[in-house]
């Protein structure tokens, strides 16, 4: 390979880097009724398959999304922005978890079938009614969230996490919860989770727990940064084995 081709890929890399980038906002959107919300993401390589979003459907729901496209790289990242297409286009089913959610497995199911591989991703996808705080929501395949309150964070209550989608085809099942205000709602790819440090030690649920706790009186910016914080201190120079994504949402 030539020197010219190299600097070409590099300059490649570099500019779908900036392009992912720019598809994934660092908190909800300015209109986002009753909800402050912080996203912290981090790709293991240039590109990578991690995403999130905040859509806002209506006057009174938002849809947020979180979901990690199984892999790295420049496959991973061309199935991440495959999905947050998907889920941008406008759907007539965006306020309805269930459908939208049998809707993107399908689509990855054709994908998959005209390229001859499975491509599957975990997606935590959930609608939430802005007055009341009614959140209807799919877990498929991804890490349960926490609910915190101002003393504590507790793994997300009840729901199925389904399967990954991309695998095949499955009846979604669809759960709910109602936030109050005072409230603060965690989500996270497994990156974090599984970060190890020098001794292969994973940074684990415990220690997410423990350095959200530490930050329950804190703004969502200043919780979101402290978890990025306390990974970096735990791994040491131990490199990324995943991406990695926080979101922190305060329900006020």
């Amino acid at each position: 390979m030539t020197k010219d081709r190299i600097i070409e890929q590099e300059l490649d890399l570099a500019l779908a880097a900036e392009i992912q980038s720019a598809l994934l906002p660092k908190g909800c959107p300015v209109d986002c009724p009753h909800q402050v919300a912080a996203a912290r993401n981090r790709m293991c390589g240039r590109v990578g398959g991690d995403f999130y979003d905040f859509i806002r459907i209506n006057e009174e729901q938002i849809g947020l999304i979180v979901g990690d496209v199984v892999g790295h790289g420049v496959r991973a990242s061309l199935m991440m922005a495959q999905v947050m297409g998907f889920l941008r286009s406008g759907s007539a089913h965006l306020s309805r978890p269930l459908v939208l959610t049998k809707e993107l497995n399908r689509m990855l199911l054709d994908l998959g079938d005209k390229t001859g591989s499975v491509l599957p991703c975990t997606l935590f996808y959930a609608v939430i009614d802005a007055p009341s705080g009614l959140c209807l929501y799919v877990n498929a395949g991804h890490p349960r969230p926490f609910v915190c309150d101002k003393e504590k964070c507790e793994v997300f209550p009840g729901g199925s996490r389904n399967i990954l989608l991309g695998v095949e085809e499955f009846e979604p099942e669809e759960s709910c919860y109602t936030f109050t205000p005072g409230q603060r709602f965690v989500l996270y790819t497994d990156g974090i989770t599984d970060a190890v440090n020098p001794h292969n030690d994973r940074f684990g649920e415990t220690r997410l727990h423990e350095t959200i706790n530490a930050h329950a009186n804190n703004e969502p910016e200043i919780c979101a940064d402290a978890v990025i914080k306390a990974l970096d201190e735990f791994r040491q120079d131990t490199p990324p084995p995943d991406d990695e994504t926080i979101i922190v949402i305060d329900r006020v």
